[in-house]
């Protein structure tokens, strides 16, 4: 009949997990006593310190990381923005200048309408009318152009 506390029952296979490092314990107070299991437990406590520190200095590269990557996002956001107004400028000034090259055109086509300006001076042979700015009479030339 086995013994009650028989340390073999804690014996089952090893965990792929940190905690495996238990099981070393266990063998080691089975084989040496307390004074090995003094020794196991502070080679066992350094492990775990070791373990904390490099955590530690894994979460600080990842913040320096987290906070590189805000500073990037916070830049970018600013850089769309300055793109973003840089393309309503440009829209607003090709606006502009097709406005003007409407306009021009209007001018030129309006200029074109007019009636062209003779060489020739013309003078009325009846009564001019001030007031109205009108000859009452013909238009003749007054000198006779040249061939």
């Amino acid at each position: 009949m086995p013994d009650p506390f028989d340390p073999a029952e804690f014996d089952a296979p090893p965990p792929s997990d940190p905690g495996a490092d238990y099981r070393t314990l266990l063998d080691a107070m089975r084989k040496a006593g307390a004074e090995g299991v003094a020794q196991q437990v502070a080679a066992l406590a350094q492990k775990i310190e070791q373990d904390a520190r490099q955590r530690a200095e894994w979460t600080a590269q990842a913040g320096v990381g987290v906070n590189a990557l805000h500073r990037a996002a916070g830049e970018l956001q600013r850089v769309s923005a300055g793109v973003w107004w840089d393309r309503l400028k440009e829209w607003i000034t090709a606006a502009l200048i097709g406005l003007g090259l409407i306009f021009a055109a209007a001018l030129a086509y309006r200029w074109a309408q007019e009636p062209k300006i003779e060489r020739q001076l013309y003078g009325c042979t009846a009564k001019w009318d001030a007031k109205t700015q009108t000859c009452k009479g013909k238009w003749v030339p007054l000198y006779e152009q040249q061939p």
